[in-house]
């Protein structure tokens, strides 16, 4: 299933039936909150446009081993701009849709799920949406660091088309998700008039399952501990690749560390945990991926892929996470004294450590040419200093400043990065 409609046409096309299905559903008069936008109520009938701008200045210095060139890069780079809309039909059914342009890119989706409650303990999602992994679930908006690092890149599965099944409770969830591939990605279509060929087509298919639990939930503390478990099967499609970018969004994925596509199947284990005590927080996350090879190509014995993070968070002007405990995830902040308010705002400082170690995938390589499929297989540490300046909860100035370095498992293809960050966001 792949939505060929263009991003604006969508939107406009959900925003008439929204309005229309609201209209009708009701005759009181309408009640209009902000929320960074109008957001328009009717009884148990909401509608809200939503977006976000976030700009970007990306600084690096690359520093590469052997016969590769050291480089420079200074680019400022439209990050995401997003437009869509959200809201709900009545207490059993809601929707969300939200697209635009990422990196500069071609527009493409984001969010576009429906919802179905059918009590309030339990929902059905069905759409482009995350199912597990606590920074992952939590939006861009609100994430503490400007990008979620190797993790986000492949410790777990970003926006898939899926069925999703969730309960809840006041402080624990249970979810499961059967998942394809991305609503943005092309057809797996290997049919043809030759009756020699594979035509077999079909996409990735994984499982994932997540359990979330909050032992403690008061006005200070609040601790947030979560298991999840995913399957995935390549199908048709091409074999996973492991590969990520040095704690941004900005340039080519694997350039400096990848396993290449060696995996027919893989099994991830994951584990969550956060404290949020006041102004002070830490978070961290941790991935097992044991890999099925795809013997065809890469040959050798089955390597497991090892990935993680954590860090530290304080907000000297007074603020705290906001951590919602029913979905084991982090929601918009709230500042306390914001400018509106003649206040000076809430600034957020924070220090991360990530964490990839690929070189198993060399070592088990069983072929010189296996081998040279994964080089680039080699262990990826890093440290980053993030400040947060918001001058009103749906206003942010963010600044990162990352020292990397990949640990090579081929001698000559190390790679050192220092890194500076920037980005002005606003959501709404």
């Amino acid at each position: 299933m792949r939505n060929k409609t263009s991003l604006v046409c969508g939107a406009a096309l959900g925003a008439m039936l929204a309005c229309g299905l609201g209209v009708a559903a009701h005759a009181q008069d309408n009640t209009i909150a902000w929320k960074g936008a109008p957001q328009w109520t009717n009884d148990d009938v909401y509608f809200k446009v939503r977006g976000r701008i976030l700009v970007d200045g990306v600084f690096q210095d690359v520093d590469r081993e052997g016969a590769a060139t050291d480089y420079k890069t200074s680019n400022i780079r439209g990050r995401q701009v997003f437009i869509g809309i959200e809201g709900k039909l009545n207490n059993y059914i809601a929707y969300k849709a939200e697209g635009g342009w990422v990196n500069g890119g071609n527009p493409s989706w984001d969010d576009v799920v429906i919802e179905v409650k059918p009590t309030e303990m339990t929902s059905i999602l069905i759409g482009n949406v995350k199912a597990t992994g606590l920074e992952n679930l939590t939006s861009t908006r609100f994430t503490t660091f400007m990008d979620r690092g190797p993790y986000g890149d492949f410790g777990v599965d970003s926006y898939l088309l899926s069925v999703v099944g969730k309960v809840q409770g006041p402080n624990w969830s249970v979810t499961g998700a059967v998942q394809g591939d991305s609503i943005n990605s092309n057809d797996i279509n290997n049919t043809s008039s030759a009756t020699n060929t594979n035509q077999n087509s079909q996409e990735r298919l994984g499982f994932t399952g997540r359990f979330h639990y909050a032992p403690l939930v008061t006005d200070t503390d609040k601790v947030h501990l979560a298991v999840s478990a995913r399957y995935r099967n390549h199908g048709n499609e091409g074999a996973f690749n492991y590969q990520g970018r040095p704690d941004t969004n900005y340039g080519t994925s694997g350039l400096y560390y990848k396993t290449g596509a060696i995996a027919d199947r893989d099994t991830t284990m994951a584990a969550e945990g956060a404290w949020i005590h006041g102004p002070f927080s830490v978070q961290g996350e941790y991935s097992n991926i044991s890999v099925e090879r795809l013997a065809t190509t890469a040959p050798g014995s089955n390597p497991d892929i090892k990935v993680g993070y954590a860090f530290v968070s304080f907000w000297p002007t007074g603020e705290t996470r906001n951590y919602d405990p029913v979905a084991g995830e982090i929601k918009r902040p709230k500042i306390l004294n914001p400018i509106t308010a003649g206040g000076f705002g809430g600034v957020e400082l924070a220090l991360r450590y990530d964490y990839a170690d690929l070189t198993d995938a060399y070592k088990s390589a069983s072929t010189a040419a296996s081998k040279t499929l994964s080089q680039d297989a080699g262990k990826y540490t890093a440290w980053t200093l993030g400040v947060n300046y918001y001058p009103t909860a749906y206003v942010r100035f963010q600044a990162n400043y990352t020292d990397g370095s990949v640990d090579p498992v081929v001698v000559g293809r190390g790679t050192d990065i220092k890194q500076f960050q920037l980005r002005a966001q606003l959501d709404f």
